[in-house]
């Protein structure tokens, strides 16, 4: 069902993600579908908490392909992993956002994420001093990105994730 609704989103927007519109994409039936999702919200808590596992799922293979010795590898994870091109659809991105609008808690998971991510990479300024301003950076490329107002070319963009990435791994390789 979750699929299907990020289907709706993609195609449709997100004014249209109804849980009619999602039994409608899915075939289901709308008692299966309250079954797993009893309102719009709850269906929202879920497309983000699937996003969220995309994402740490991400950070987990990076870690493991680390050197089992490797410093502040939680660090250098999660900022190979935001410097990575995210294959979040504009319209997706702009359903948690409207989201959050209309309800801020529903964030609540991804503050948790953030903060904890966010130590890690603090952590990892020790050996790449600018590690918080690359993380930011990233995060800033991408929301430009899903609010469709970036100034910069697609070359342009992977040639500044390049360089990030040259920065992270002057001090070893986080892949």
């Amino acid at each position: 069902m979750l699929d299907a609704a990020e289907r709706v989103v993609s195609r449709d927007g997100a004014a249209h993600l109804t849980l009619d519109a999602v039994v409608a994409e899915a075939g289901v039936s709308k008692g299966g579908m309250l079954y797993h999702f009893r309102s719009k919200e709850a269906l929202l808590q879920g497309l983000l908490a699937r996003t969220l596992e995309r994402h740490m799922a991400r950070v987990a293979d990076l870690r493991a392909a680390l050197p089992a010795n490797a410093a502040h590898g939680a660090g250098r994870a999660h900022l190979a992993a935001c410097i990575e091109r995210q294959p979040v659809e504009r319209e997706f991105g702009l359903t948690l956002i409207a989201a959050a609008a209309h309800n801020p808690d529903l964030l609540a998971p991804g503050r948790t994420v953030l903060a904890e991510t966010s130590a890690a990479v603090r952590d990892l300024e020790a050996e790449v001093p600018t590690a918080r301003l690359l993380w930011l950076s990233m995060h800033g490329l991408h929301f430009l990105d899903i609010l469709g107002i970036s100034p910069l070319s697609d070359d342009e963009k992977t040639e500044l994730r390049a360089q990030a990435h040259r920065i992270l791994t002057k001090t070893g390789d986080p892949r």
